[in-house]
């Protein structure tokens, strides 16, 4: 068993789970060491530690069929056209369109596969990497309390607009807030996971906010003032309160 299963650190890290269509897509992902998610159809956090793969009923001929049995850590993000990563399909009918290119490591089987008994037909799931070793059946990785949606509906609530999927340099921003100054990034990831991934200089202004989970989760009033204060060094306002219900 791989290191990171036994590690009690590492389950604490984040899994976007993605979907394989077809045999190509899978060695793209275990030979090439990339994956690819069209821009216009991403989910709102693109952003983890890990990709884990879901095949589905296109792998019929395999046991991995309907299953999520493989993961790999992310390593670097970038956005680009269909035909700056497909070359060779220059002419198809979406070379113009943007993609979010994941490269990633190594390909790892799972102890074991979580499967797809009750639904086939799956898009994104964000959950942890503990959720995933746990989990018997692809419905047990949904999260109910997921904190960062709740950071950014509270966001919503005091009259800004969150943005998503904002690339600085080579690494996801899960939520990025623009400011007269500049870009106010902020991830939503484990601590010490949040700095190893810090990302590198960048040309435009950007300040960047880790709010771990259990942060936001605990003290979401606390983080919300976090917030405010880098948005006025950024030469933004204060936040707005959200109305008060009658």
């Amino acid at each position: 068993m791989s290191a990171i299963y036994a590690d009690a650190d590492a389950r604490r890290r984040t899994v976007l789970v993605v979907v394989l269509n077809n045999e190509v897509d899978l060695t793209r992902a275990s030979v090439a060491g990339w994956y690819r998610i069209p821009q216009r159809r991403a989910p709102r956090r693109i952003g983890a530690d890990y990709l884990a793969f879901y095949q589905t009923g296109a792998f019929r001929q395999q046991p991995e069929a309907q299953t999520i049995s493989f993961l790999a850590p992310t390593r670097r993000y970038r956005l680009m056209t269909r035909r700056e990563l497909l070359p060779d399909e220059a002419d198809h009918p979406r070379a113009d369109d943007y993609y979010y290119r994941i490269d990633i490591g190594p390909l790892e089987r799972l102890p074991h596969p979580v499967r797809a008994t009750t639904f086939r037909r799956l898009t994104f799931i964000h959950t942890t990497l503990a959720q995933l070793l746990a989990a018997q059946d692809v419905k047990e990785l949904f999260r109910n309390d997921d904190p960062f949606e709740q950071l950014w509906s509270a966001l919503r609530e005091h009259n800004l607009r969150p943005l998503k999927n904002r690339l600085a340099g080579e690494r996801p921003i899960d939520i990025t807030l623009r400011a007269r100054g500049g870009y106010l990034g902020i991830t939503c990831q484990d601590a010490n996971a949040t700095q190893e991934s810090r990302p590198a200089p960048i040309a435009e202004r950007w300040e960047f906010l880790p709010l771990s989970e259990l942060q936001i989760r605990a003290d979401l009033p606390g983080c919300l003032r976090q917030i405010g204060a880098a948005l006025l060094r950024l030469g933004g306002s204060m936040l707005q309160q959200p109305p008060v219900a009658e």
